[in-house]
């Protein structure tokens, strides 16, 4: 049985989608083997497909699963197909254009191994700015989070157990990551370590939602 299952839902991130997946395979105090990876492919129409066969190949330390699907364009039902197929005592999230060091899935660890209580984990992460630069992906960080926004999707570690209680994603385009969370914290003790173990990028002048953060809060913090 794997301890940790990690979903990765994805959609034309072929240059930024190696790094993610090296950054999960590759965690702290992790046993060989006990890791799977599930990266579900929202009907991609870039290099996608032909990056993961590759590193699927590859991969010797633990489970690398990829599962491509028709576009949908639904996060929470992308993430649902691998909640489907996770066999792990812990669930944890990444998205394909984020980052974890190599701490977090152990950071987690730490606080469940305290308390068996808990349903949850939640590290914390700090924003940087992406480039591309001859083919390759450069990080400037730029700031670490306020408390506010410093939980995401990507810094969440639950138990299995918690989706047969509370259910799925829900369908909606929007939301849904905040949905599914708050109905955990509503039936299970939580914790927040405060401790940063991952990185939400932007790239300048893009679309993707980080931006979109970054613009409201840079006359804020920067």
């Amino acid at each position: 049985m794997y301890k940790y299952s990690v979903v990765m839902p994805t959609y034309n991130r072929a240059l930024f989608l190696p790094r993610a997946v090296k950054s999960v395979l590759r965690q702290d105090c992790v046993p060989m083997g006990k890791l799977e990876l599930l990266v579900v492919d929202d009907g991609s129409t870039d290099n996608t497909t032909e990056i993961m066969n590759k590193m699927v190949d590859e991969e010797r330390t633990h489970s690398l699963k990829y599962i491509k699907i028709a576009h949908v364009g639904e996060p929470g039902t992308v993430r649902n197909v691998a909640l489907q197929k996770a066999q792990g005592e812990f669930i944890a999230y990444l998205d394909s254009d984020d980052l974890w060091f190599p701490h977090h899935l152990a950071t987690a660890d730490a606080y469940f191994r305290r308390d068996s209580s808990l349903g949850m984990v939640s590290n914390y992460w700090s924003l940087a700015q992406f480039w591309v630069d001859k083919g390759q992906v450069f990080t400037r960080l730029v700031v670490a989070p306020h408390p506010t926004w410093a939980v995401n999707t990507n810094c969440r570690v639950h138990r299995r157990g918690c989706v047969g209680r509370i259910g799925m994603f829900n369908t909606s385009k929007w939301g849904e990551d905040s949905d599914f969370f708050t109905r955990i914290e509503n039936n299970y003790p939580c914790h927040k370590t405060g401790i940063v173990t991952s990185v939400n990028g932007y790239i300048k002048k893009g679309n993707n939602l980080t931006f979109q953060f970054d613009v409201g809060v840079r006359n804020q913090y920067f």
